[in-house]
């Protein structure tokens, strides 16, 4: 019995949603793209709309459209889904459809944190802590880092650190610094891990250590301290 059959010949009639989801499981992309597109077309079904949209998003099963995507995420956005509205953001930061945009990704991000999207939330604190986004807001900066901070986000750890080690939109604290670098650094980002050294070099929030300054420094490689978004 072929797949189609097996599915179609059990006696419960299946969603087209349903029959998407086993597709998927089975790794059968197209076919589960096809099953999701029926779904958000014939029925307007929310979870469809976003994983049409994420298929064209990422080419998953059918050719990457950004444009197309944005359609279909728009539509999931619309109506609550938080992972639809941080896709559109992505697609307004990195100028997928239309020229660069910060403003409209940072609308979409702020969509999305409030609902609780971790990287989302990063996002926007980062847009906030550069005014990228057309507002310099280091308070608003801070709120959203240390959300995704809290939340496990390893770049959002390192800019809470260089927050509190600046005391930019909250009091300064060398200790808190050093505490959301190491937090970050032990999960592998490297240039936590350089400004960890650099505290254990200055005993600034920790002891004074050069061994542990050394062990970090090395464990970053010596990377200058740069960030991106």
């Amino acid at each position: 019995m072929g797949f189609l059959s097996s599915i179609f010949g059990r006696k419960k009639k299946r969603s087209f949603f349903e029959l998407g989801s086993i597709a998927a499981d089975k790794n059968k992309f197209a076919l589960a793209f096809k099953f999701f597109f029926a779904d958000a077309y014939h029925n307007n079904d929310l979870k469809s709309n976003f994983l049409v949209g994420l298929f064209l998003y990422y080419g998953t099963g059918v050719k990457k459209n950004y444009k197309a995507a944005q359609v279909y995420l728009k539509k999931a956005a619309d109506e609550g889904n938080m992972d639809a509205m941080f896709y559109l953001g992505e697609i307004y930061k990195n100028g997928f459809t239309e020229p660069q945009n910060f403003r409209k990704a940072a609308y979409w991000y702020l969509k999305a944190a409030e609902l609780g999207h971790t990287e989302a939330a990063f996002n926007i604190g980062f847009l906030y802590k550069n005014g990228k986004c057309g507002v310099k807001d280091d308070r608003l900066a801070v709120k959203w880092l240390r959300y995704a901070a809290e939340k496990g986000d390893k770049k959002a750890q390192y800019n809470m650190g260089i927050m509190c080690a600046a005391g930019k939109g909250t009091v300064r604290n060398d200790t808190e610094a050093a505490m959301w670098y190491r937090k970050s650094a032990e999960q592998g980002y490297e240039i936590a891990m350089y400004n960890l050294g650099f505290m254990y070099q200055s005993g600034r929030g920790v002891k004074q250590d050069y061994k542990e300054a050394v062990k970090w420094f090395k464990k970053s490689g010596n990377l200058g301290d740069k960030q991106s978004l």
